[in-house]
Order: C-alpha cells, then sequence, then structure tokens
C-alpha cells in the first residue's frame, strides 16, 4: 500500500503516450448532435499528460495525395528502427535470422488503411500503425511521412519482426510431451499451435491442432481451425470465421462459429473424479452489427452508433441424470439477441505496462448500450433485457476504467437470474526510482445474483477454475453463493538488468475476495487472501516474451489447511485494460456455465 500511496503523490514520470486522433473542430450541427455531444463528448482533452505527434498536430501532410507506399520488414536480431545503419554483428544474431521467416510485406499492407491515390489521413495513418502492432510476430513498427511536392507525400512503412517460433516439453517418469507454437507461420502472419502429451501409463494421449489466418484474403475476416483432446478423451472441435471491429473506423463486424464440445464434470468441485457426468452438445452461433459514424467534427474519439443481431443454438446429445441435475440445467437453449449501443474510443500509446519499453495501445473512451432477446430454454420462451456501460480514460493519477451490467430474465410475469456485474480498474502513472521503473494495477470485480435457479452449477465460487475464481483456491468444502467480491493489487517493477537476454521484473500481487448468499453484505463473509512474489522475465526479440515464476501464500483455504504456499500460477493477462467496444450482443457472464 505504501507504493500505491507513492503513485498518487510523488512527482511521477510523465507516461510517453501520443494521441492517435486528431481533433476536428466543431461545425454547425443538429439539436440532436449536440444534444449527444454533451451527453458522449470531451471538449476538453485528457487531463493526462499527452506529448502529441507534431506531424498530426499541425496537419503538415493532411490532405495530401498519396502517391507510394514503400513497406519495409527486418529479421528480429541486430536491426533498430531508429538506428537505420544497424546490421547483425554477431554470429547467433545472423544464424537467428537465417532460421526465421520474415514478415511478408504484404501482412503489413493488409492492416494499412491508406493506399495509393488516397488523401493522406492522420487518423487512418495512425490507426494502421496501431494495426500493424496488434500483430505479436510484429516487434516494432513506424509509418513515416516524406513530403513529394508541394501536394503529395509517399508513406515509409517500416517494421522489425519478433522471433515468433517457440517450442517446450516436458518430461517425467509417467509422462512426455512437446508443444511447438508459431505465431508467423512461413512469413504469412499465421498462427499453428501442435501439442502431444502421451501418458505412459494409461496409454492415453493429449493431443491439439490450432490454427488461425488472422486476416483471409484482406477481407479482415479472421479464420480458425480448432481441436483439443485430452487424456481423458474430452474434446473440443470448432471451426470460426470472425470479422471483429478491429478499428473504431471499421463499418461491419460479424462472425460465424460451429462446433462440438465433450467432457465429463462432477458440477461439484469437491467431488471425486469417479462421479463425474457426461455433458456432450453441438453449437452454432451467428452474429452481425453494423457501426454508424455520428461524431464528425465533434471529438477527438472516433464515435459511431452500433446495431447487432445474434442467433446461438446449443442441442445437448449428452446430458447428466435428472438426479445430478433436478432443475434441468443443461437444457437445449435456443437464443435471438439484439442490441444498440454507443461506442466513443481513441487509442493512446504508452510504455511499461505488459513489456518492457514497447509501444502499447490503450482504450480510453466511453460505450453504453442494451440488450433484448428471447431464449427457448426447458421448452419455454423468456425474454431477455440488459443493458451495460463502460467509461476510462487517463486522469492525473492515472488510468482509471469502470464498468457496470445489469440483466435477466422475464418468465411468466417473474424476472429471474437476475445478474449485476460490476468492474474497476486502475493503472497508476510510471514512477521512477533510480533506475527501476515501478508501475501499480488494481482491479475490483462484484456479482450480484437474484432469483438463481437451485443448482450448483447457477451458484459462484471462489475455485480457480471458475470465472472470477482466485487462482490456486481448491476448497473441499462448499463455498457457493450469489454473491462475490474480488479485489486485485500488483506492483510491476521494471528493472534494468538481464540474464540470458532476458530482462528481469520482480512484482508483488496480492488478492482478497468473499463469497456468500445476496441477503446481507458480501464483507459479512469470510475473507479469503492470497499473497504473490515472482518475477516476469520478458524478451523484446520473442512473441512468447512473458514468463513468469511466483511463490504464493495462502493463510487459509477450507478444508485443504493453513499457511499454504504454491508456485507459479498467476498470468499477466488478469489486469487486461477494457476496450469500450460494442458488438456481439452476449449475456452477462456469471459463472464458468455461461
Amino acid at each position: 500500500m505504501l507504493f500505491f500511496s507513492l503513485s498518487i503523490v510523488v512527482n511521477a514520470q510523465e507516461d510517453s503516450v501520443k494521441i492517435d486522433t486528431v481533433r476536428i473542430e466543431n461545425k454547425n450541427h443538429s439539436k440532436f448532435r449536440k444534444f449527444y455531444q454533451k451527453l458522449l463528448f470531451n471538449k476538453k482533452p485528457t487531463s493526462f499528460p499527452i506529448q502529441p505527434n507534431n506531424d498530426t498536430e499541425d496537419g503538415k501532410y493532411q490532405g495530401k495525395i498519396i502517391r507510394n507506399i514503400y513497406y519495409k520488414t527486418q529479421d528480429p536480431f541486430g536491426y533498430s528502427l531508429k538506428d537505420t545503419t544497424r546490421r547483425p554483428t554477431k554470429w547467433l544474431e545472423r544464424a537467428g535470422n537465417t532460421l526465421h521467416g520474415k514478415s511478408k510485406n504484404f501482412v503489413l499492407r493488409q492492416n494499412m488503411l491508406l493506399k495509393p491515390g488516397d488523401k493522406y489521413d492522420s487518423i487512418k495513418a495512425a490507426e494502421s500503425e496501431r494495426l500493424i502492432r496488434t500483430n505479436r510476430s510484429i516487434r516494432r513498427v513506424e509509418i513515416k511521412e516524406e513530403a513529394i511536392g508541394n501536394d503529395s507525400v509517399d508513406l515509409y512503412v517500416n517494421s522489425i519482426d519478433s522471433w515468433s517460433m517457440f517450442i517446450t516439453g516436458s518430461i517425467s517418469s509417467s509422462k512426455a510431451g512437446i508443444r511447438v507454437r508459431e505465431r508467423n507461420f512461413l512469413g504469412l502472419g499465421h498462427v499453428f499451435d501442435n501439442r502431444y502429451r502421451h501418458n505412459y501409463k494409461t496409454g492415453n494421449s493429449l493431443y491439439q491442432f490450432n490454427y488461425t489466418v488472422p486476416n483471409i484474403a484482406q477481407t479482415r475476416i479472421m479464420g480458425n481451425v480448432r481441436y483439443f483432446k485430452n487424456e481423458d478423451n474430452h474434446y473440443t472441435k470448432s471451426i470460426s470465421f470472425v470479422r471483429p471491429f478491429y478499428s473504431p473506423l471499421a463499418h461491419y463486424a460479424g462472425g460465424v462459429s460451429v462446433g462440438q464440445v465433450f467432457f465429463k464434470d462432477s458440477l461439484d468441485f469437491e467431488k471425486p473424479i469417479l462421479v463425474d457426468n457426461p455433458f456432450k452438445y453441438n453449437y452454432q452461433d451467428y452474429w452481425l452489427a453494423r457501426a454508424f459514424r455520428i461524431d464528425e467534427g465533434y471529438s477527438e474519439n472516433i464515435t459511431n452508433l452500433i446495431v447487432a443481431g445474434r442467433f446461438y443454438d446449443r442441442a445437448y446429445t449428452e446430458t447428466p441424470t435428472s438426479e445430478n441435475d433436478p432443475v434441468n440445467f443443461f437444457s437445449d437453449q435456443t437464443n435471438y439477441l439484439v442490441g444498440i449501443g454507443i461506442s466513443s474510443k481513441r487509442y493512446i500509446k504508452t510504455k511499461y505496462i505488459f513489456n518492457y519499453d514497447i509501444e502499447e495501445d490503450i482504450a480510453i473512451g466511453k460505450s453504453l448500450g442494451i440488450i433484448g432477446g428471447i431464449q427457448n430454454i426447458r421448452q419455454t420462451d423468456r425474454y431477455y433485457f440488459g443493458g451495460k456501460a463502460s467509461a476510462g480514460g487517463f486522469l492525473n493519477t492515472g488510468f482509471w476504467g469502470f464498468g457496470v451490467e445489469f440483466g435477466g430474465f422475464f418468465n411468466k410475469g417473474k424476472f429471474e437470474q437476475k445478474t449485476l456485474s460490476v468492474e474497476l480498474q486502475y493503472m497508476a502513472r510510471l514512477i521512477n526510482w533510480g533506475r527501476w521503473k515501478l508501475r501499480n494495477f488494481m482491479k475490483t470485480n462484484y456479482l450480484l445474483g437474484k432469483s438463481r435457479l437451485d443448482s450448483p452449477a447457477d451458484q459462484l465460487s471462489l475455485h480457480e477454475h471458475d470465472y472470477l475464481g482466485m487462482a490456486g483456491f481448491k476448497s473441499d468444502r462448499e463455498l457457493l453463493g450469489q454473491q462475490k467480491l474480488m479485489f486485485e493489487y500488483q506492483l510491476q517493477s521494471y528493472t534494468p538488468y538481464e540474464f540470458l537476454g532476458f530482462r528481469i521484473s520482480p512484482f508483488f500481487n496480492a488478492m482478497v475476495a468473499a463469497i456468500g448468499d445476496n441477503k446481507r453484505f458480501v464483507l459479512n463473509n469470510p475473507i479469503y487472501s492470497r499473497f504473490s512474489l515472482g518475477v516476469m522475465l520478458t524478451n523484446d526479440y520473442f512473441v512468447f516474451n512473458n514468463i513468469r515464476f511466483s511463490l504464493s501464500y495462502y493463510p487459509t483455504i477450507p478444508g485443504q489447511g493453513d499457511n499454504l504456499i504454491k508456485t507459479n500460477l498467476l498470468d499477466n493477462r488478469d489486469f487486461q485494460m477494457m476496450d469500450f467496444d460494442f458488438s456481439k450482443p452476449t449475456y452477462i457472464r456469471w459463472n464458468r456455465w455461461d
């Protein structure tokens, strides 16, 4: 808590960020637009220190005709965007580059929102750079402009790859396995993830095949084929084609997914595996969304009115017996959902969040939407209504994000399975401490349910495999409820020290959580906690650049004991930032069965 206080009161370093969209002066507009402008848009720049992009701000190239766009990719080792004269000099660097499949130029080109003959638009240029950065096989990227005469401009898109292949293996007296991950297969930007493990004692094997094409024929459609089977013969087969709102400038989004899932589960975390119930179902999911730009000339943010529709069907071929599932919770369901909302956001660049001294994009903005639908389940039609809102941005103390959702089903005059979900995020400003840098993160999640079904499958838990569970928490006692509060804090350091090319970044993490019924305040129930010390190893050259080692201390886990210590539980994804998106209509996430 001392370091958390320091992040607010000390003269912390200003994060290196820049606006990725430009502000256009207000013009005459309708009363309706004036109304939503006041409601949704900021007229004043954020109070968080901003480092502007001068070429963008002064409009130096704005509106000029793009004559040519030149693309250049470099291998991972020995090259620099700042010093273009640098070349690999070490044998190991040259050998690594030889083994690496360098990204093809079209991997850059397919993420560009500008093409020769267009008028230069600083918003599209900055957004193109951000889209290229989202490709994890590319470590660094920059788009540079060069004036040609008085009315034309050439663009130079330069990037440096990451080493994209990662091979891991494991061996013990009973098992041996290997996993090969490649995030830039043949330099095409495709993602390949193949895994095999054999159990000598049982004779069973685990196998995984996962192949993703991020951008099919420059349509922005992402294709994925996945097959996974574990040693217990649980499996998932799926194929999907999804076009997200890859940018606030995108007009259409949608997806098609079909698959089959089979697994066994006890429905109760503490029951032994011998009483597991079989689950097998087929699903199909189709959705489409359209964004209408409504902010032209009114805000720094890009703001869209979004309408969306979805059809989702799940058909069970194997379910638990009526004795294990008396309320028929696991039943065939057909869902028709529609949504309408507003998303207003832009991205800024900063450093020292999930990586060391690498530019990362943080969304700031607002979203507001309502979702309605019809669900046919248990031979009954019931009607869903819900709403959600979120907002976030940089204040003087750092980034703050807040989100709230509420919804439920109307069934024969009753409002059932109501859910309230609240999330609060905080990322403090960067602190300089000698050669070290420090940053604080906080996250709070609160879930409250009313009129839930009388089934363990419709309850909350703290188990690590549940949604918003506590990593490493496995209780032999029944800890279920309809109300859950979780608070997590992390102090992350970024040190100048390296070991075998990996930067060493120690961290401290703490989590406290409580669960109970919905009849009294959640903190009136027992509070459980976890305290962790660890180190994050990062390597700028590798796609898989984040390795974590940790020791976690648990004062008590009911049914397991007191003063417990466990290893390697934490994941950096716990602090992913909000995106303020509104696209695919969904129900509020409640637990692992959603």
